[in-house]
């Protein structure tokens, strides 16, 4: 039977879903739904129309429990789009991110919840995660730095907290007018964005999602298109500082990525890196200094590793 209609929501769990496998979907709603904190209304937005697979799976979830409202999209819009639609169908003060093949522990939200109600100085939080493959097989736990002063120099070359993970306030998201349409590394950029801001961003110590790694995310991941689109945030970025504003330009976004064609050879060199990374394989290096030699784009990466790197080890600690 339906819940009674609650009124009393504090948080909105935001959800973007496309083609997921039905079985990772019905696990991340679940881990949801069966929150300790229960104040919350979870907007689901489905980004495939045509899917009658998921679009029967949300709405017999939708029957059981009315805190979820679906909403569909008429065409394929993106992830970015697909989030604003979300937020902007919402109004609760606080929202959390959570991506339809992960799956988030009973205790997360009210976890980051307190944490941000004892500490009003924060726009968004993050935590570690338990990094899981396809079949729910734990691969390791991965934590990220939690010092805002740290973050802040570490951004230029990594994103600094993983977007399923993130808890943040309303008022943040209006103040850096959400996400842009980007078609990959929406994320890194509203991070960028809030931080150029001089809003304060942490993540918490312990893994409160389950994060899925897959065959798509690994190519998603490592994929010259990204970097060049991450090239373009960063870029945006010297012009807030320069001039304390960006013009973020469709076309001239377009241009970056034009760029990003890779040929067949360094495409499954790179997916092949990537693996390695997750599996935490000694073939990495291998296949790294492969595309050292062979990619002008993944040198400049590789650059960018190394500043981390000595960003890292010049700085253990930071004063928040």
């Amino acid at each position: 039977m339906p819940n009674e209609k609650r009124c009393d929501a504090i948080i909105d769990v935001v959800m973007a879903c496309y083609r997921e496998p039905i079985p990772w979907l019905s696990n991340a709603i679940d881990s949801i739904l069966t929150q300790s904190e229960t104040r919350f209304k979870f907007v689901i937005v489905l980004d495939d129309p045509d899917n009658l697979e998921i679009k029967n799976c949300l709405s017999s979830f939708q029957a059981q429990d009315d805190r979820i409202e679906v909403i569909i999209n008429e065409q394929n819009l993106g992830l970015a789009a697909s989030l604003n639609r979300a937020i902007q169908a919402s109004s609760s003060p606080f929202i959390a991110r959570m991506d339809a093949d992960d799956i988030s522990l009973p205790e997360r939200l009210k976890i980051q919840l307190d944490y941000l109600n004892a500490n009003p100085e924060y726009a968004l939080i993050g935590s570690a995660i338990e990094n899981i493959d396809e079949n729910q097989t734990v691969l390791g736990i991965k934590t990220f730095e939690s010092k805002p002063a740290l973050l802040k120099k570490m951004i230029p070359f990594c994103s600094v907290a993983c977007h399923p993970t993130w808890m943040f306030r309303r008022q943040d998201y209006d103040d850096v007018q959400g996400y842009r349409n980007l078609s990959t590394a929406q994320d890194y950029d509203f991070l960028y964005r809030l931080i150029d801001a001089n809003k304060r961003i942490t993540n918490l110590p312990q893994p409160l999602v389950k994060y899925r790694i897959h065959n798509s995310s690994i190519t998603s991941g490592m994929s010259l298109k990204r970097y060049k689109i991450r090239r373009y945030i960063h870029d945006m970025h010297q012009d807030r500082v320069r001039y304390g504003k960006d013009e973020f330009s469709e076309e001239i976004l377009q241009s970056y990525v034009a760029q990003a064609k890779a040929s067949k050879t360094i495409s499954k060199l790179l997916t092949k890196l990537r693996q390695a990374e997750e599996k935490q394989s000694p073939l990495k290096i291998f296949y790294m200094g492969l595309l050292t030699v062979l990619s002008a784009d993944v040198r400049q990466r590789v650059i960018d590793h190394i500043q981390l790197k000595w960003l890292m080890a010049r700085h253990p600690t930071v004063d928040k």
